[in-house]
């Protein structure tokens, strides 16, 4: 079979199935003149129903929040609101089997990752206590039930199997991780509740928590606070439709856990905290002098009194279901729902179209609802430089840099990929 660069699989770094980890590896055909593909990538998303993009970039580099910002933000946030983001620097390694085992139609591949991901839900009070104070509570309960936040980065060293043929037959993939665990973070809050007094000298948080925390005292990409392991499924199968030859996509990726240390703190309890002599003017004043001989320390050992055991975390695993058709030698169009465990995450429907220039020059675009935003756009283009070379590039959310102030959404990848006789 010759080179044939025309039919653009789907691409799975980009924002709609950025973890479905199998299917990265032949983001193109991986031509029968080629043995081994070597490729590298990198992407990062970040999105939410209601933190805008210039509200978010500001508040992570710790610049000065106006009121108008505030506002602006505080117009859009409801009861229920989610945000989400994730990080992933990977190198990966292709190999046809017929080279080792002399075995057709299968491919031996290994990757090397390093993940981030952060994910919450708070309520609408929150956001108000956090941002404004609570001297519009004077005399009622601020509702921060259901709170949840959880951050998670570790590394996955990743082998398995692929099927490299798939024109009239379908196609399977199975890969197996180790995982090391660097760091994690969880707070889960069922009940949650401020209560200020009518002159504002007297609060009392009711809580029903868990929290958890890797060791503190190592950090960093080196720090092996916890392993695990996890595997990822990947399956496909061609029909035919009136319009075109199609594709059914089926995978599920990251199922698995990692077990953190006997370092890690861990908290579930109930509490009742009680406080008199000081009023929460604004998050950014949660220092030691706001609360006079009272450290931040002490109080949250009164709260929320941490204790050292092992801590199991399930990765958040992500599902992906896609039609695909090829409505024209240049043109393929994929329907396809995306969902994410254990995430805080929505139900993501998405539609994604790929045009083929010619041979060298693709473009795809995608539109989508749900995730942690609201409404997705994003764009992405493929060049093929020759002799094996073919680069990856586009935004996952397009929308956040077009308008950071009203919208929610951003995000970037990029992939290089090699090919060899």
């Amino acid at each position: 079979m010759k080179k044939n660069f025309n039919i653009i699989l789907f691409f799975v770094v980009i924002h709609f199935s950025v973890q479905a980890q199998i299917q990265s590896f032949f983001a193109d055909e991986f031509p029968d003149s080629s043995k081994t593909r070597i490729g590298l990538m990198a992407d990062y998303d970040l999105n939410s129903n209601a933190l805008t993009s210039q509200f978010i970039s500001k508040f992570y580099n710790g610049n000065y929040l106006d009121t108008d910002l505030k506002n602006s933000v505080l117009d859009r946030v409801k009861n229920n609101n989610r945000v989400g983001a994730n990080i992933n620097y990977s190198i990966y390694g292709v190999f046809k089997t017929d080279s080792f085992f002399h075995k057709k139609n299968t491919c031996l591949f290994f990757s090397i990752k390093d993940r981030e991901h952060f994910d919450a839900r708070f309520s609408k009070d929150l956001f108000k206590i956090g941002f404004y104070g609570n001297a519009d509570f004077a005399g009622k309960t601020a509702d921060f039930n259901n709170f949840d936040l959880s951050l998670l980065r570790y590394q996955q060293f990743q082998i398995g199997i692929v099927s490299t043929k798939s024109d009239t037959s379908s196609r399977f993939g199975i890969g197996l991780s180790f995982l090391k665990g660097e760091q994690y973070k969880s707070i889960h809050a069922k009940k949650a509740e401020l209560f200020t007094s009518e002159d504002g000298q007297n609060i009392d948080f009711n809580t029903s928590l868990q929290v958890a925390q890797s060791d503190t005292a190592t950090n960093g990409l080196g720090a092996s606070n916890g392993f695990g392991a996890s595997v990822d499924i990947y399956f496909e199968a061609p029909y035919k439709t009136r319009i075109g030859n199609s594709k059914l996509r089926v995978s599920v990726s990251d199922i698995g856990l990692i077990r953190f240390n006997k370092q890690s703190l861990y908290l579930n309890q109930d509490s009742l905290f009680h406080y008199s002599g000081f009023t929460v003017n604004s998050i950014y004043q949660l220092q030691d002098s706001t609360f006079a001989n009272t450290s931040k320390d002490s109080i949250m050992s009164t709260v929320a009194p941490l204790k050292k055991q092992s801590v199991s975390v399930s990765l958040p695993a992500i599902l992906n279901l896609s039609f695909e058709t090829q409505l024209s030698k240049h043109v393929q169009l994929t329907e396809g729902i995306r969902y994410v465990f254990n995430a805080n995450y929505n139900l993501l429907f998405y539609v994604k179209g790929n045009f083929s220039i010619n041979d060298h020059v693709a473009i795809s675009a995608t539109a989508g609802y749900g995730g942690y935003g609201n409404f997705n756009y994003g764009i992405g283009a493929r060049a093929n430089f020759g002799k094996g070379f073919i680069v990856y590039i586009g935004s996952h959310n397009i929308e956040g840099y077009i308008a950071p102030n009203k919208t929610c959404g951003q995000g970037a990848y990029i992939s290089l990929l090699k090919n060899f006789k």
